[in-house]
């Protein structure tokens, strides 16, 4: 455990934990991650499950992490599928283009679809999808006049055959192409954050954001003025302490080592 500045030891009540990375990594649970949200859950702590996974709806992602053993609600988990879709309905008489695997486009059955004229266009992870057509169609809508919104912003990812480009690769291109700025729905916005925490009814004082990657969950903390752990597996790398983007309030060796933090 590496304290990257004083501590603020005040017991939280909610902790923000990522997923991908933190509590599973290459499609197994990290080491002592289920008996973690067992202990944080036992403590009568509130809890969220964060990620960037667009591919799935958070209720495939609560079947996949009851797969690996965890004891968690649906309701906890929060993604920026739900995200975007909750700043869709915010908005007034709009039509998108989606740029998402089919499953995660039902799970926006309630926005009308409009694949020539859109008002938005809506990228997320899409695989093999990604390809010239699809790309160029997309391009061709933006500078026509539709705004672009990434569902997240992740260049790369790992699966369990090895690493994969991330939708943000995508997304970056069609920035560059269109020279629009996309909308980001997931970390490290803090529009996410924001829901994260009204669904908690919480204060930024009161949560604790956990995660492996510096650059959407520290980051995303360190904007909301939120305490964080960075831990050490998952996408994290010793050079990412030497060239900090944000400075995380804890940094441990794996999510297992929470239960000693309060």
């Amino acid at each position: 455990m590496t304290d990257t500045k004083q501590p603020n030891t005040t017991r939280p009540k909610a902790f923000l934990i990522d997923m991908d990375g933190t509590l599973y990594f290459k499609g197994e649970p990290c080491p002592g991650a289920i008996e973690t949200v067992n202990y944080l859950r036992q403590e009568k702590y509130q809890l969220r499950f964060l990620t960037n996974t667009t591919a799935k709806t958070p209720k495939m992602l609560h079947a996949q992490m009851q797969e690996f053993g965890f004891d968690i609600y649906e309701d906890e988990i929060f993604n920026a599928t739900y995200a975007c879709l909750l700043y869709l309905r915010a908005q007034s008489e709009i039509s998108c283009h989606f740029m998402v695997d089919d499953a995660v486009k039902a799970f926006f059955k309630e926005i009308p679809i409009n694949n020539d004229a859109p008002d938005f266009v809506i990228v997320g992870d899409y695989g093999e999808g990604f390809d010239f057509y699809a790309l160029n169609h997309a391009f061709r809508l933006l500078m026509d006049g539709a705004e672009l919104i990434a569902l997240q912003k992740g260049l790369y990812w790992f699966s369990s055959e090895g690493i994969r480009l991330d939708c943000g690769a995508f997304v970056t291109l069609l920035e560059a192409a269109a020279g629009k700025t996309a909308t980001i729905m997931g970390k490290p916005s803090e529009t996410f954050f924001k829901t994260a925490l009204n669904h908690l009814h919480l204060a930024p004082k009161d949560a604790v954001v956990v995660g492996d990657d510096i650059t959407t969950d520290i980051v995303g903390a360190e904007r909301m003025k939120m305490r964080s752990v960075l831990v050490k597996t998952g996408k994290f790398k010793p050079d990412h302490l030497e060239n900090i983007t944000a400075k995380p309030t804890w940094v441990f060796d794996s999510v297992s080592e929470l239960p000693q933090l309060f």
